[in-house]
């Protein structure tokens, strides 16, 4: 039998700097969270946090990338307004969407509004009008807008739920293109079913990859872009929820949910359903354009 010390020798800053390396290296592919450093590390995290100010400071201390421990982003309202007054001195005359200002923050669709209130009103303190209402949505907004209702809820949206983020689509413009929000769920139900008919009926039965130095490659590269239909389908297959670690926006509102591909498209991977999955924010982060969750005698299958 081994006898080990659950304890550190010492609880310098090197040692525990040391300690989080020790961890996180012995994770290998897993991603270093406070709850499994707590469960394999000889000190508990809430000391790192005290030593150094932070956990994600502890983290940065000891040259951790995010890629290995996802950082949470602490949004600031000081951080919205700053990035508003850059855009208003660049674009003078020109108001912003809520949309536009989360994508230069790196955050989801709503979640200014959900932590700050209206837009409206952080838009007046830089002196900004709002986007001007009554633009005619195109159908294909207006079914991006339904998914991602349903992705945010878990379940088939309703009708008031369209007043509120993050829905960027009111309710007149469903009243308007289909009559009322019923026959808007209709077409949109439509518009999938007959998209997934069309993509099996077009499709050629997809090749496997061909792997060089380790990468798989194709003859032919596929788009990028995954389509609406397909994105719909694998949401439900996976129950709107990451699955790697089950986080879902219908629990944490904070959550952004993204179609990830499994062989990545940069090495080659294709738009099938078999090859995309459901991950959240912090997991697809750090996934880069590595190869998970495969079965280790699948890629041996592949190469023969």
């Amino acid at each position: 039998m081994k006898f080990e010390l659950t304890t550190l020798d010492e609880y310098s800053d090197e040692s525990l700097l040391a300690e989080l390396r020790r961890v996180a290296e012995s994770l290998q592919d897993q991603r270093l969270t406070r709850d499994r450093f707590d469960s394999l590390g000889r000190v508990h995290s809430s000391t790192l946090h005290k030593r150094f100010g932070s956990w994600t400071e502890a983290l940065d201390k000891a040259g951790i990338s995010e890629s290995v421990a996802p950082r949470s982003r602490v949004l600031s309202r000081d951080s919205v307004l700053k990035t508003l007054r850059e855009f208003a001195e660049k674009n003078p005359g020109n108001s912003v969407t809520e949309k536009e200002i989360a994508e230069r923050l790196g955050l989801y669709r709503g979640a200014i509004t959900r932590r700050f209130g209206k837009w409206e009103s952080i838009l007046a303190e830089v002196g900004l009008n709002p986007v001007p209402l009554g633009r005619r949505y195109t159908d294909q907004e207006c079914f991006e807008n339904i998914l991602t209702l349903w992705t945010h809820y878990g379940r088939q949206p309703n009708f008031g739920e369209l007043k509120h983020s993050p829905s960027i689509v009111g309710p007149k413009a469903y009243i308007h293109r289909w009559g009322g929000w019923r026959a808007s769920l209709t077409a949109f139900v439509t518009e999938i079913s007959e998209s997934s008919e069309l993509q099996t009926e077009s499709v050629e039965p997809v090749q496997p990859p061909v792997f060089q130095n380790d990468h798989p490659k194709y003859a032919e590269p596929v788009p990028r872009s995954i389509s609406l239909a397909l994105r719909y389908r694998v949401l439900v297959r996976d129950k709107f929820r990451c699955v790697i670690c089950g986080a879902s926006p219908a629990k944490d509102g904070t959550v952004e949910l993204h179609i990830d591909h499994i062989y990545p498209w940069s090495r080659g991977g294709q738009n099938t359903e078999e090859n995309l999955r459901t991950l959240c924010f912090k997991c697809n982060l750090g996934k880069g354009d590595k190869v998970e969750n495969i079965q280790p005698d699948s890629q041996d299958a592949l190469r023969e």
